[in-house]
């Protein structure tokens, strides 16, 4: 599964962490610093596992509960991000056609600092 953030949000990075507005629903959120590491991950990564694994090099190394919690925290968060449309859950392509090992573009964020 591939993630990637709706094209109808509207996000920008602050000292306070990311700022989130949903231009077709009207939602407005602030993430904090925590939340934000895990949004700027998925804006690069795209992929939970991806993100789940740089998370816990960063903050558990090889302690197998923080890993435990830190996957259970992530997949909350990516999973209310994906309840509220402000990220897009998708399959992910076979890699054995004659475009195997590209990846579809994105587009950038319309606002981000």
């Amino acid at each position: 599964m591939s993630l990637h953030i709706s094209d109808a949000v509207i996000w920008q990075e602050s000292g306070d962490g990311i700022s989130l507005y949903h231009s077709e629903s009207g939602d407005f959120r602030t993430l904090n610093a925590t939340a934000a590491q895990i949004w700027a991950l998925v804006e690069s990564d795209g992929d939970r596992e991806t993100v789940i694994r740089n998370l816990s090099l960063l903050f558990a190394g090889h302690n197998p509960v923080m890993t435990a919690r830190i996957r259970e925290e992530v997949d909350a968060f990516i999973s209310s991000m994906i309840e509220a449309d402000l990220i897009e859950e998708t399959e992910t392509a076979p890699q054995d056609g004659p475009e195997a090992g590209t990846q579809a573009t994105r587009s950038e964020p319309a606002a981000r600092s």
